[in-house]
């Protein structure tokens, strides 16, 4: 992974250079912001940068034994931590190396993956990944040894929010007391969840969204034939360049669930209680990562559409049948209700995500629908 591989960021990417030349290079640093904005592409293109042997003013060579290694992410001295569950194929260990080569062969092909696509991938089910105290003792023990062949060993810790409390200490105290010549490069989607005194001893790498120009380039590099497709896509992503990859590659589930916001938003105005939980019956066997997914995907048609409602237009991100449906929908989404309907759906998200009953849930995200899209716009 080099810089040139990372969606825009261009201003991040010659901090991270001049960090190098310089020679100060902090031992801990974390890279933060939303998802989808390269955070951790960013990490592995700064290590790649760190340990190239014949890197340039703007990015590591490609070509060095070191660079070759890294693009497979199979360098001796480049370790991940990651977000992994207990099952029969970790051994009943929840280590990040007991799914190491799912890893790799993840980020290779996406390293814009989000954490659901992750948890999909290795099987995860309803269970919650989690970094846990048996990854504490794994990474002690790595960075006890010395280099094999770089300047610094380097640990990469994607979604550092995931630690639990004894994780969470122990990287606290390497992070106090880092073994000679090791780098902590963390990354992560919710700087609240993290120690703030993990926090306090890092250096902060802020990334926003890539530029939409950016964006667009990707995508037509990555998707030549479908130029098309790709402006639709970068309304519709916002910002986030991973999202942007997954309809491009999955449209199909997009349209799934615009039929199942739409059949939901219909039943709920016109208040069937009965079809509302028959509809909650059949979308509760989804399994909780896709139910998050669609509940994301519905809080940004609310929050879309309330823009349209606004007349800001140029702020509305939405694809061609999300905006006709929009055009009569965004009437019922204003200043009275809105901020009630995201605290819901939020709400419910969290609730899916603590392993909530889905069914029960989902209807009762209806029933309070229904009560919130009648109520009226706020006289002045």
């Amino acid at each position: 992974m080099q810089f040139k591989d990372v969606i825009g960021q261009q201003s991040v990417k010659e901090r991270l250079i001049r960090s190098v030349k310089s020679e100060r290079i902090s031992h801990a640093q974390l890279f933060f912001g939303p998802p989808g904005t390269g955070k951790l592409a960013m990490a592995i293109a700064y290590a790649q940068y760190i340990c190239c042997k014949s890197r340039s003013d703007t990015d590591s060579c490609g070509t060095c034994p070191s660079c070759l290694k890294m693009n497979k992410l199979a360098h001796p001295d480049l370790h991940f931590v990651f977000p992994v569950v207990t099952s029969g194929q970790s051994g009943g260990k929840s280590v990040s190396d007991n799914y190491i080569s799912f890893w790799r062969e993840a980020v290779k092909g996406n390293p814009y993956l989000s954490e659901n696509q992750w948890y999909e991938i290795i099987g995860a089910e309803n269970k919650q990944g989690f970094i846990s105290r048996n990854e504490s003792s794994e990474v002690l023990r790595k960075l006890s040894l010395k280099s094999y062949e770089s300047e610094y060993k380097v640990l990469i810790m994607w979604l550092a929010e995931k630690m639990n409390a004894s994780a969470a200490n122990t990287l606290l105290k390497l992070i106090e007391e880092p073994p000679d010549k090791t780098l902590f490069l963390i990354v992560s989607e919710n700087t609240e969840l993290i120690l703030p005194t993990i926090l306090s001893r890092t250096q902060m790498v802020r990334m926003g969204p890539p530029d939409p120009d950016s964006m667009r380039m990707g995508l037509l590099e990555q998707y030549p034939e479908q130029e098309e497709m790709v402006y639709d896509v970068l309304r519709r992503s916002n910002g986030n360049y991973g999202l942007a990859i997954k309809i491009m590659e999955s449209d199909d589930i997009e349209n799934q669930y615009f039929e199942e916001f739409v059949l939901f938003m219909r039943k709920c105005y016109a208040r069937d209680i009965v079809h509302l939980r028959r509809w909650a019956e059949t979308i509760a066997p989804w399994g909780r990562e896709k139910i998050k997914d669609f509940l994301t995907y519905s809080l940004r048609l609310i929050r879309e559409n309330f823009m349209l409602n606004l007349q800001q237009h140029d702020l509305s991100f939405l694809s061609e049948k999300e905006a006709d449906f929009s055009q009569k929908f965004s009437d019922y989404i204003h200043e009275g209700n809105v901020f009630e309907l995201v605290g819901e759906f939020e709400k419910a998200i969290s609730h899916i995500e603590a392993n909530g009953a889905a069914k029960l849930v989902l209807f009762d995200l209806a029933v309070k629908n229904i009560l919130l899209l009648k109520r009226t716009v706020p006289q002045q």
